[in-house]
């Protein structure tokens, strides 16, 4: 009876989770929805499906309005909508929270399950927090890295676009409209951000702070400072599309020398669960008692707090930053 009711829980957090990530990403209306409530034109159908989405976003808004409504957590949903919005995830920090909160329970009801202890909730729902967490700061990592190699050449591209008698403003909608990506993105959102009527200093300066990129930024700030000292703008850029050629290639040389490092951090890192995985093959009661017992899970979770001191330590000397 014990392992039903698990069982139903586990189900029943599995379907609110996939209920919140539909709703977020596929509950969204598109163009022509939107417009078709100002027609007359609809049928039945378009009816059925408006009523629909209007059904679904008042159950996300059930689930997040207590959230939203939370006003102790104003700090943390600004940080949250800021990397969202660097990672080019689509969801409001509200419908993030709630996921977290969704697979946290998730992880801890499982943890606790298998285990069949109760004192494992917290750590397995630990982990669950921390998981979209990784997930979007690997996303904000992926789309950085591809954004920092794109950006020597959107430099190359306004540059010669400044040199052919183009303006500041026509250069960015050349990089936006010519180019693919996380670049076109950014520099689309700095073009719409003009055309309503943001001064050109204050959307770059958000384009800076949108973008956590320390290349960009030193192109952000040689911009500013010619647009108020004037001066050769596409001569600048050209120096600085020099720079950051040379900063990439030193940046390929250090991460070829630290390589033994990193991979000397992996191994110890894998070496644990691994040999964990091998003992519960080989003899599945000795291991077992390591979630039996309190003494075992003392030890698994002392075991987990030096692992990962160790990997953050290794991971400090490699990380070179310059």
């Amino acid at each position: 009876m014990e392992k039903l009711i698990l069982l139903l829980l586990v189900l029943a957090l599995t379907g609110f989770f996939y209920t919140i990530l539909k709703l977020s990403f596929k509950g969204r209306q598109k163009p022509i929805e939107r417009l078709e409530k100002y027609s007359e034109t609809g049928n039945s159908k378009g009816s059925d499906k408006k009523k629909l989405h209007k059904d679904y976003k008042a159950g996300l808004s059930i689930l997040t309005k207590g959230i939203g409504n939370a006003r102790f957590l104003d700090g943390y949903k600004k940080s949250i909508q800021l990397k969202l919005l660097r990672a080019h995830v689509l969801l409001k920090p509200e419908e993030y929270i709630a996921v977290c909160i969704g697979v946290a329970l998730l992880f801890g009801i499982i943890l606790t399950a298998a285990a069949k202890n109760l004192l494992l909730f917290p750590l397995g729902a630990t982990v669950g927090w921390l998981i979209p967490s990784l997930i979007i700061k690997s996303k904000i990592k992926k789309r950085l890295k591809l954004l920092n190699e794109q950006l020597n050449d959107a430099i190359v591209m306004i540059s010669n676009s400044l040199k052919a008698g183009y303006s500041f403003f026509q250069a960015v909608e050349t990089v936006s409209r010519e180019m693919t990506g996380p670049i076109s993105e950014e520099f689309l959102y700095l073009q719409k951000e003009i055309n309503l009527g943001q001064s050109t200093e204050k959307a770059l300066e958000n384009l800076t702070s949108r973008v956590a990129s320390e290349d960009l930024d030193l192109v952000i700030t040689a911009v500013l400072i010619q647009r108020q000292a004037g001066g050769n703008l596409s001569e600048i850029l050209d120096n600085i599309s020099f720079t950051i050629r040379e900063r990439i290639k030193i940046k390929g040389e250090i991460r070829t020398i630290t390589a033994q490092g990193r991979m000397s951090g992996m191994v110890i890192s894998l070496i644990p669960p691994i040999l964990c995985v091998v003992l519960y093959m080989i003899n599945p009661e000795q291991i077992g008692m390591l979630f039996k017992t309190t003494l075992g899970n003392i030890i698994l979770v002392t075991a987990a707090v030096m692992e990962l001191i160790g990997i953050f330590a290794i991971k400090k000397i490699v990380n070179i930053k310059f």
